[in-house]
């Protein structure tokens, strides 16, 4: 064999070497793709998350301050209501103060078009309340705020216990008609 021939050659078992080489990978890949294992999304993946912002008591509970927190969301505007409130419920960082009385839950929540929020929550909410005027006006405010915050078209806010409009928390304000966003910033 002379010299062209073995370059012909050796070029040729080359190419050869070269095609079946990315054949072969092909094929190992395509077996590696189908034996790795699918990871399944958390729910915060699936329902997705979302910043918002909630009102506690500063140290005496005689006014708020916002906290930030990703909340998870869900399709359902009642059920982005329920996480954004059991959120608050929850409780705060040490540097703020809680203003629900123990125990309290939020029961149903639900808001018409013309921009009214109802939340029902528990009789723990009036019944469990130890504060003075400050401290109802705080919790009210929280309430109202956090609604006004974070969900937008919420023009008022009607509190509810046991599905029955109540006259006040913790008798020092009038909560027995839907209460104003604008009026509680």
């Amino acid at each position: 064999m002379n010299r062209l021939q073995r370059r012909w050659v050796i070029a040729i078992a080359g190419s050869l070497a070269v095609v079946v080489g990315f054949f072969y990978i092909g094929r190992m890949r395509s077996h590696i793709d189908n034996q790795t294992p699918r990871l399944v999304p958390l729910a915060s993946e699936l329902e997705g998350t979302r910043g918002v912002y909630l009102y506690f008591g500063t140290p005496g509970a005689d006014s708020l301050s916002p906290e930030y927190r990703d909340v998870v969301v869900k399709d359902r505007p009642q059920d982005q209501v329920r996480s954004i409130y059991r959120e608050l419920l929850a409780g705060p960082s040490k540097e703020h103060t809680a203003l629900f009385p123990d125990g309290t839950e939020l029961l149903e929540a639900y808001w018409t078009d013309k921009g009214t929020l109802y939340l029902d929550w528990n009789r723990t909410l009036t019944q469990g309340f130890r504060g003075g005027s400050a401290r109802e006006h705080a919790l009210i405010a929280s309430i109202v705020r956090t609604a006004g915050e974070n969900l937008p078209g919420v023009e008022r806010v009607m509190i509810l216990v046991e599905g029955e409009p109540v006259e006040t928390i913790g008798g020092h304000f009038d909560v027995l008609s839907p209460l104003q966003v604008q009026e509680w910033r």
